[in-house]
């Protein structure tokens, strides 16, 4: 205990690194995968965001749908396929797209 009175400043540095691991673990989204849907009538992008993001929050989902399919608003077409993120700990789709990374 005299150590930490000591060595305020390292205390609170290691204190923080430990909060800031403890969020990462919390907020990780898991391993994702993509995998082609068709569009039924009736779907939105904020259902089937419910229905697939996982930990991930709906609007991120969201971004990420739009991002992958190029769109520019959020309206999807009925009968159209779309690619989606599938995340970690969810069942594995039958139909997977393995996107590649640049990893430096």
């Amino acid at each position: 205990m005299s150590w930490m009175k000591k060595n305020v400043h390292i205390s609170i540095l290691l204190g923080a690194c430990v909060l800031f691991a403890g969020y990462l673990l919390i907020t990780d989204p898991g391993d994702i995968t993509y995998t082609e849907i068709h569009i039924k009538h009736g779907d939105s992008l904020w259902s089937l965001g419910e229905q697939h993001r996982g930990k991930m929050s709906t609007d991120e989902w969201i971004q990420i749908v739009k991002l992958k399919n190029e769109l520019t608003d959020a309206k999807i077409v009925a009968g159209k396929l779309l690619v989606i993120p599938v995340v970690g700990d969810q069942a594995r789709p039958i139909n997977t797209i393995e996107i590649a990374r640049n990893e430096q």
